[in-house]
């Protein structure tokens, strides 16, 4: 209910971010809740001195938004219908991201410490713009968004007190947002990303970007 009312407050924008980035492990996106801090650290930002803008925001982060398995090391999976319901939500993904009014926050860098070489084996230990997911998410973001709806939270500077306008800034520097591929353009690149489960991931993220497109 916040949010409806939320809706109505906002100006060329909805109070809803979906957030972009790669899982640091394969079970679990960030362990030591070192995205957590980067994030809520933008978020914070974004509700600063934003003349009212935005009143408050949702975030859509996959972990806490679809229903993960809850222990797959040990064969505990989603129930029959959790896994309906993660599959609908993923129906759902192409919308979310290329909304004209949604904000996109696109964790584009590693946090401070994380280091590939030290990750368990079968680790997808791509950086973010060679990702399946992250590219996908991106090029959805480039669609028919502004560019201050879509923020590179890679480009924060350390011990900077954000507020609305100072991180749009930043995180908008230097482009970064690339025109609208076709579906065909998208899916020849896709061929060069990296998926964990890319024999399943891959021909989905291509109808979806193909449905978002149209």
């Amino acid at each position: 209910a916040d949010l409806v009312e939320a809706t109505f407050e906002c100006f060329g924008s909805l109070p809803v971010a979906a957030l972009s980035y790669p899982w640091l492990t394969k079970d679990h996106p960030d362990p030591r809740g070192a995205n957590l801090a980067r994030v809520a650290r933008a978020l914070k930002a974004l509700l600063t001195d934003n003349d009212g803008i935005i009143p408050r925001l949702g975030v859509f982060w996959d972990f806490g938004s679809l229903h993960q398995h809850p222990d797959p090391p040990n064969g505990v999976l989603r129930t029959e219908e959790q896994n309906a319901l993660f599959k609908q939500g993923l129906g759902c993904l192409g919308t979310l991201y290329s909304h004209p009014h949604t904000f996109v926050l696109r964790l584009t860098s590693f946090p401070d410490g994380h280091k590939a070489e030290d990750q368990a084996e079968g680790t997808n230990v791509a950086k973010y713009f060679d990702r399946g997911w992250c590219y996908t998410e991106a090029s959805w973001a480039g669609l028919t968004k502004s560019s201050g709806l879509s923020l590179d939270l890679g480009k924060m500077r350390a011990g900077v007190e954000y507020d609305y306008d100072s991180l749009t800034e930043d995180c908008t520097k230097d482009g970064g947002r690339r025109p609208p591929l076709l579906p065909s353009a998208f899916a020849a690149e896709l061929e060069k990303k990296s998926f964990t489960n890319g024999k399943d991931d891959k021909p989905l993220v291509k109808r979806l970007y193909e449905a978002a497109f149209k």
